[in-house]
């Protein structure tokens, strides 16, 4: 049998908020129903909500899923703000599990500048970051402008990191886009037979009626799964190997083309929408939680 892959997730959870995104909580679910996964542990950033609100609803939702076994560590609070319990945990598990730790950050970047300043060679330690943010062009959704947060919320520890690592995988917002899970994905949710797939046709359908409501979607684009799964499944991606030349002033805003030195990265794009959904669904249905 394979060694399962040591990941770290460090997000902004705030599934169950009223008014707030799901997919941190999703990309959560879908570590947990990955066999080839084992999950060290949750660092909580900010971006979606605060740090506080972030780190007591993660919390609350692995208490409800019968997972409190997962450790939850509290993050930055903001910009410029580098120490913290997440910080000092980031850094012990990239020396403990040096050159097979995987990242997925799904929020902002600053826990992982946190970790450098308590060790420089902390990126360097890492096997894969995948990160969920950025956009290589205005971001239009439902036809509305929809801002970029995750890398402009600190762009100067997303520069950072972006200069300094190695193996960087970023799902940007428009290669996200194709991440749409439709609303007739509730009703098959619920009637799947699957006590999870019940919980998450109940759990998510105010987020597909916000979606409905305020950017004209007939469905919820499941942004930060993508970075999950690029990571966890690549086969199911073009990972395209290309550069980025982002600098301060264009990552002030999220964007990854600017006219700064140029930078290795993959930008994986989907191969197939509905083979990636069935795959995203059948994984989150299989998560070990207990609901």
């Amino acid at each position: 049998m394979a060694e399962k892959i040591p990941v770290i997730l460090d997000c902004d959870n705030t599934m169950g908020l009223p008014g707030c995104d799901v997919d941190d909580g999703l990309a959560l679910l879908y570590l947990l129903g990955s066999p080839g996964v084992r999950l060290l542990g949750v660092t909580c950033s900010y971006g979606n909500s605060t740090q506080e609100a972030v780190h007591r609803n993660t919390l609350r939702l692995l208490d409800q899923w019968g997972r409190r076994d997962i450790p939850v560590y509290r993050g930055s609070q903001g910009p410029g703000q580098l120490s913290s319990p997440a910080a000092d945990f980031l850094a012990a598990a990239a020396r403990e599990h040096s050159g097979a730790l995987r990242l997925l950050v799904t929020g902002s970047t600053t826990n992982l500048l946190g970790a450098m300043s308590l060790d420089g060679g902390f990126l360097d330690r890492l096997h894969t970051i995948s990160l969920m943010g950025g956009i290589t062009e205005p971001l239009l959704v439902g036809g509305k402008p929809m801002a970029e947060l995750n890398l402009s919320i600190d762009a100067r520890a997303s520069l950072e990191i972006l200069r300094r690592a190695h193996h960087i995988r970023i799902a940007t917002a428009q290669n996200c886009l194709s991440s749409f899970f439709p609303q007739s994905d509730l009703t098959a949710l619920a009637e799947s037979g699957s006590p999870v797939g019940a919980y998450l046709a109940g759990a998510l359908a105010d987020w597909y009626a916000y979606n409905v409501e305020h950017w004209n979607l007939d469905g919820i684009v499941n942004w930060d799964v993508t970075a999950a799964a690029q990571l966890v499944c690549p086969e199911l991606f073009d990972l395209n190997d290309t550069s980025i030349t982002p600098t301060l002033e264009s990552m002030a805003w999220g964007m990854l083309l600017g006219d700064g030195p140029a930078i290795p990265v993959q930008l994986p794009v989907i191969r197939d929408p509905e083979q990636y959904r069935r795959r995203i669904w059948e994984t989150c249905l299989a998560a070990r939680i207990h609901i």
